[in-house]
């Protein structure tokens, strides 16, 4: 009976530890550049994030080559080794966590602002950035918003001279992800 008593409860913990814990595998990530030449616009369904509304982690990953752009040719250049170099950086993440958690109720629906600090890795340069953003809750599941700035060259990001009056050094980051629960 001890066995069976225990069992249970242990089947009962994690399932309400992985209810603290939300997931997506299609966050949206897109990217802006605007210069008096041209804007650049491009946009990623892929992302993979979680959030551990326990202990606050919260990680982002996505492909490089899953950015699209409205002409093949600016994705072409952008995957090319002259500039974010796809094939030898093959995605970028963000490892961090949610400095004011006590801030969200994961169990009332709402909008709470978030101050997120963490790692940024990107074009094989890791760079620590602090944010804010919001989490709505809806329903039980959250959604996560971002709108920030990074600069190429903190990443090493160069372009070549004939494209490089195109492309802002500074390029505007907008994160959209809406999370399930994770059961494993």
């Amino acid at each position: 009976m001890k066995k069976i008593v225990s069992f249970i409860t242990a089947v009962l913990l994690v399932q309400i530890v992985s209810a603290q814990i939300f997931y997506t595998k299609n966050g949206y990530i897109t990217f802006y550049s605007h210069t008096s030449i041209e804007d650049i616009k491009a946009e990623n369904f892929e992302a993979v994030s979680f959030i551990d509304a326990t202990k606050g982690e919260l990680r982002f990953q996505v492909l490089i080559k899953g950015f699209q752009f409205p002409k093949a040719t600016m994705q072409q250049h952008f995957n090319n080794a002259s500039y974010m170099d796809s094939d030898k950086f093959p995605k970028s993440e963000f490892k961090g966590n949610i400095i004011n958690l006590n801030a969200v109720n994961f169990k009332k629906d709402g909008i709470y602002n978030i101050d997120v600090t963490g790692d940024l890795t990107m074009h094989g340069v890791t760079k620590k950035i602090t944010q804010k953003g919001t989490i709505t809750i809806k329903a039980g599941k959250p959604s996560v918003n971002a709108v920030f700035k990074v600069k190429r060259s903190d990443f090493n990001i160069t372009t070549p001279g004939f494209t490089a009056a195109k492309i802002a050094d500074e390029i505007e980051v907008t994160v959209k992800c809406d999370y399930t629960p994770y059961n494993q």
